[in-house]
C-alpha cells in the first residue's frame, strides 16, 4: 500500500462520501421525525396495511405486526437507505476508484512511479474501505441517536448494531463486484448506470421472486437473501450461512481483482 496514493483517493471520493452520507443521514431524522408524530396512532397504520396483499408486504419487509416497535419500524426503511442508496454509492466507488487512471488516462504517470500494481489496487481498496466504513458509521451513529430519542432509550441496542453490519457487508459485496468489473474491462470506465442497474435489478428481481410465491430457490442469486432483518427475533444475530456468503463473495473478488489487475493492460 502506498500512503501517498491513499490519502489522495480518500480526498477524491471525500465529497461524493459526504454528499451520499448527508442525504442518508437526512433519510433517517425524518422517519424517525414522522415515527415520534405517528407513533400513537400506529394502530392506524396497521389497518392500512391490512388491505395490502400479504406477497407484497413480504417482498417490501412489513410486518405489520412490529410497526408499534422502534426497530420494526426502522427496519422497514433501512433497506433503502443502505443496502440501496449506500449499496449504489458503493458499486459506483468501486468502479470509479480503478478506472480513473484510465478514465483520465493518467495511468502512464502513475504506473512510471516507483510503486507495483499490488500496490496501486491495495492502496484504492484500503482507501475504499475507510469510504464505506465511515459511511455505515455515521450512519449507525444516527440510527442509535433516533431509535433511542424516539423510543426513551427502549430499544436492543445488539439487535440495531447487527442489522448495521449486514449492511455494511453488503455494501463491501457491491463495492467489490464494482472492483472486478472494472479489472475485466479492456479500457476502464466510470459505469454509474450500469452500477445502479446491478444493484437496483438484484433488490426488484429479490422482490419479485419473494412476491410471486414460486421458484424461491432464486433468491439465494441474489445478495438481499442474505440480508437479516428480522430484528425483533429472540435469536436475531448473525448466522454462518448468510456471513460466509458475503465473506465468500467479497474475498474472491478481491482475490480476483489482484490477479487480473497484475496481468492486465493498462491503456494509457
Amino acid at each position: 500500500m502506498n500512503a501517498n496514493l491513499l490519502t489522495k483517493e480518500l480526498k477524491d471520493g471525500f465529497k461524493g462520501t459526504f454528499i451520499i452520507t448527508a442525504a442518508v443521514v437526512s433519510y433517517i431524522a425524518l422517519i424517525f421525525y414522522i415515527y415520534s408524530i405517528m407513533k400513537e396512532n400506529m394502530l392506524r397504520l396497521v389497518e392500512i396495511y391490512s388491505y395490502i396483499p400479504e406477497s407484497f408486504l413480504e417482498a417490501l419487509n412489513i410486518n405489520p405486526d412490529q410497526v408499534s416497535n422502534v426497530l420494526g419500524y426502522y427496519v422497514i426503511y433501512f433497506i433503502y437507505f443502505i443496502p440501496l442508496a449506500a449499496g449504489c454509492y458503493s458499486i459506483i466507488l468501486g468502479t470509479a476508484l480503478l478506472s480513473k487512471e484510465e478514465q483520465n488516462r493518467t495511468a502512464e504517470f502513475l504506473l512510471s512511479r516507483p510503486i507495483s500494481r499490488g500496490q496501486i489496487i491495495s492502496s484504492k481498496l484500503f482507501a475504499f474501505f475507510i469510504h464505506i466504513l465511515g459511511i455505515n458509521i455515521i450512519v449507525f451513529i444516527t440510527s442509535f441517536l433516533g431509535c433511542g430519542i424516539v423510543s426513551d432509550w427502549n430499544f436492543k441496542l445488539q439487535s440495531l448494531l447487527f442489522l448495521h453490519i449486514y449492511g455494511f457487508l453488503i455494501c463491501i459485496f457491491f463495492g467489490m463486484l464494482g472492483f472486478f468489473i472494472t479489472v475485466l474491462m479492456k479500457r476502464a470506465k466510470p459505469i454509474t448506470g450500469i452500477g445502479i442497474g446491478i444493484v437496483l435489478g438484484t433488490y426488484f428481481f429479490d422482490m419479485m421472486i419473494r412476491t410471486s410465491g414460486k421458484v424461491q430457490f432464486l433468491l439465494y442469486f441474489t445478495p438481499f437473501k442474505y440480508l437479516n432483518l428480522d430484528v425483533l427475533s429472540k435469536d436475531y444475530g448473525f448466522e454462518a450461512w448468510r456471513l460466509l456468503f458475503y465473506f465468500g463473495t467479497s474475498g474472491l473478488l478481491i482475490f480476483l481483482s489482484y490477479y487480473f489487475y497484475k496481468k492486465k493492460d493498462i491503456l494509457v
